[in-house]
């Protein structure tokens, strides 16, 4: 079976002695490249699947995935990536649906993955982006609240009814203590999302009051797990990408980004319900697309 490759080259190329490249089926472009997202300085970040030697699929051996220093480039072993596809992991799915020039490399048996990445779609994929959404929203507005109304001081035990004895605190009730537990554990997020925090997104949100390039996101997964429903089709390189990079520069004020967000979830909810897509995935299918590879790459015929 043919090869099929163009001249992008990063650091993983200098590995192709590795078995994880040497028996790659597929890599793409991902991230911000892949959306069609990057501005200048952006990662250049690559997603790949491998058929591992037969001592990894037979024997005692076990190989998943290998990534970069740096974590810039992933590949998958082709078992973990069916799984996670199976999951309906929007990161894994986007390799299925990659634009035809952010495909860096495919052969025969990742063409033969490629054609059957309609049976990985499923209502569960939707979901799936939703939570990916919802985990940016709240990351986005606990960083808000702590732009806007820092914590000042940390939570002492006693502020919440606590007496001491014994060098130990007793809480009045457990619904103090776990609400000290709690903004102590904030108060120490806090601290270490100032210390570690991105001078990028630092930036950002300095001038816009919140972080942009996260809402960006937000706004991203919750289109694309919304076409994914409505149409059965996963858009990878945005069509809207102007109008996301507008979000990221910060066309929105802080309530009306909310307010975007909650009718889009709102639309996406609906979706759940009324989208053609089955409920799960045909995991009969893919399992037999699996063996099927396997097989070939142990007869010797992976091209």
């Amino acid at each position: 079976m043919a090869s099929t490759t163009t001249s992008f080259e990063p650091d993983w190329s200098l590995a192709v002695a590795e078995f994880w490249e040497k028996n790659l089926i597929l890599r793409t472009l991902s991230g911000s490249r892949a959306h069609g997202l990057a501005r200048e300085g952006s990662d250049t970040d690559t997603r790949g699947v491998c058929i591992p030697p037969v001592k990894y699929l037979l024997g005692l051996s076990k190989f998943e995935q290998h990534e970069s220093d740096g974590g810039d480039h992933v590949t998958y072993a082709l078992a973990k990536f069916v799984r996670l596809a199976l999951q309906g992991n929007p990161n894994i799915m986007e390799s299925l649906f990659a634009h035809d020039d952010d495909i860096l490399f495919v052969n025969g048996a990742g063409r033969q993955l490629i054609e059957a990445r309609d049976r990985f779609l499923s209502k569960q994929l939707g979901q799936r982006f939703m939570g990916y959404a919802l985990d940016q929203l709240k990351r986005m507005e606990r960083h808000h609240r702590w732009l806007v109304n820092p914590p000042t001081s940390q939570p002492q035990p006693i502020e919440y009814g606590a007496t001491e004895a014994g060098g130990r605190f007793r809480f009045p009730d457990t619904d103090r203590q776990k609400a000290y537990d709690a903004d102590l554990k904030q108060w120490h997020h806090y601290h270490t999302w100032r210390k570690e925090r991105n001078p990028d997104r630092a930036v950002l949100e300095d001038r816009h009051g919140y972080d942009t390039k996260h809402a960006m996101h937000l706004i991203r997964l919750l289109k694309m797990g919304e076409e994914v429903l409505s149409k059965g089709v996963l858009v990878v390189r945005r069509p809207d990408a102007e109008w996301l990079l507008g979000i990221r520069d910060g066309a929105l004020d802080y309530e009306s980004l909310l307010s975007l967000a909650e009718d889009m979830t709102s639309t996406l909810n609906e979706q759940l319900t009324a989208s053609p897509l089955p409920d799960g995935p045909d995991e009969e299918a893919a399992e037999t697309l699996l063996v099927r590879l396997h097989q070939e790459a142990l007869a010797g015929t992976q091209g």
